[in-house]
């Protein structure tokens, strides 16, 4: 499991970032609308993106504000697919640094333009209609596994081989991604709200019975 798996928060990476604006700077606005596009168009989705975050050093994940390693990561994605070159992009980003006031290319395509708003819309459907029997049932007691390490991950690192209690187990068959490689996610399966008490995660904080909830793919649980 790399660091930025862990998702439960680490010790001395310095003080604690409370910036509440979506939007820090105009360029990451702007970026979002790529990243949209890129969406709209089918060749991008959310599991890329995390993909390429937790690909990064950790020592850079931890560095970068977010919407730098977005940036870096749909760069080479974009880059690794063929849909830009590396030497254009570079004498582009030289070229708009050095002349910012530069007009931006004026280009477009309609049947794109349509099929992004379409998408923004309707959105992704992850709910696949297929036969599902969930292993577990509502009420029962379950452990997380310690799955083994890859590339991307659902499973926060802190409650690997914590043990809760199934609040409920969600009607339908979820397809996380079958596009992109995960620690066995990649295939339609039962989802599961697992209540942890806080106490059962965090020993040393003082008992306070406070819970915690996660969703859960099948895959990531066994039998308590």
């Amino acid at each position: 499991m790399k660091l930025q798996q862990y998702l439960g928060g680490l010790e001395n990476l310095g003080p604690v970032n409370v910036e509440k604006r979506v939007f820090v700077e105009d360029w990451e606005a702007r970026l979002f609308g790529v990243h949209m596009t890129m969406m709209g168009t089918g060749i991008w989705a959310w599991p890329h993106l995390r993909v390429k975050a937790e690909g990064m050093n950790p020592l850079d994940y931890f560095k970068y504000r977010y919407y730098i390693k977005w940036l870096g990561g749909m760069c080479a994605f974009l880059i690794e697919r063929g849909y830009i070159d590396e030497n254009e992009l570079d004498e582009l980003t030289a070229h708009f640094l050095a002349n910012p006031d530069a007009p931006l290319p004026e280009k477009g395509n309609k049947n794109i333009t349509d099929k992004v708003v379409d998408y923004l819309w309707t959105g992704d459907d992850p709910y696949r209609d297929v036969v599902i029997n969930p292993i577990f049932r509502e009420g029962q007691r379950v452990q997380v596994k310690d799955m083994p390490s890859a590339v991307h991950t659902r499973l926060p690192g802190y409650l690997r081989n914590k043990i809760g209690v199934v609040d409920e187990v969600y009607p339908k068959a979820i397809l996380y991604s079958d596009s992109v490689p995960t620690d066995s996610v990649s295939t339609p399966q039962p989802i599961y709200r697992v209540k942890f008490m806080t106490r059962d995660i965090w020993a040393d904080i003082p008992d306070t019975d406070d819970i915690i909830y996660n969703d859960c793919f099948e895959t990531y649980l066994e039998a308590a």
